[in-house]
Order: structure tokens, then C-alpha cells, then sequence
């Protein structure tokens, strides 16, 4: 609840302050600076890539438990585990093609 309390607090610090202020605020965080121009200018549409994305589908299978822990491990036990697995299977699979 405490949390809350705080959040609501920061809020209103923040609705009271001009844009001006904002703006100034947000120029003296080193993590909200400005979008050079030359980054825009190698930005490329949405649109573009998007058809290019590999779709994933939703697959519920059942891994032995020592082949799910090396993955997890592999990845120091964060996130990224079932890509890994992916990954491994998308090599397997294009070795398989070449033969």
C-alpha cells in the first residue's frame, strides 16, 4: 500500500510542473536523451520487417526434466530458455535440409 501512496505522490509532483520543466527534467536524465537525427534516417518501417518475422506457434510438449535444467542453466536460470531451445531445433532442422 505504501507503494501506491508514493506512486500517487509522484504523479501529482510531476502534473504540477510546466513543460518547460518537463522538458528539462527529461534532458538531465541520461537515459531519456534525444533521438539523434541520423538514427531516424537509418529507421526502417514497421511494415517493412514485419512480414519477415518468423510466426511462433503455441506447442505444449512434454521434455525430459535434465534436458529442460541444462537449457535453464545454459541461460544462468533466466529467461530465454525455450529460445535456446528453438534455436537448437532450427539448426538441427537446417543441417537435416542440407543433407
Amino acid at each position: 500500500m505504501g507503494n501506491k501512496k508514493k506512486t500517487h505522490s509522484e504523479l501529482e509532483t510531476i502534473r504540477k510542473k510546466s513543460p518547460e520543466q518537463l522538458r528539462q527534467a527529461a534532458l538531465e536524465d541520461p537515459d531519456a536523451q534525444p533521438v539523434p537525427r541520423e538514427m531516424f534516417a537509418r529507421a526502417v518501417p514497421w511494415g517493412s520487417i514485419k512480414p519477415n518475422i518468423i510466426k511462433k506457434k503455441d506447442v505444449h510438449m512434454f521434455l525430459d526434466e535434465d534436458v529442460i535444467a541444462f537449457f535453464k542453466e545454459e541461460t544462468g536460470g533466466k529467461r530465454g530458455y525455450q529460445t535456446m531451445i528453438n534455436n537448437v531445433l532450427r539448426q538441427y532442422m537446417e543441417h537435416r535440409k542440407q543433407t
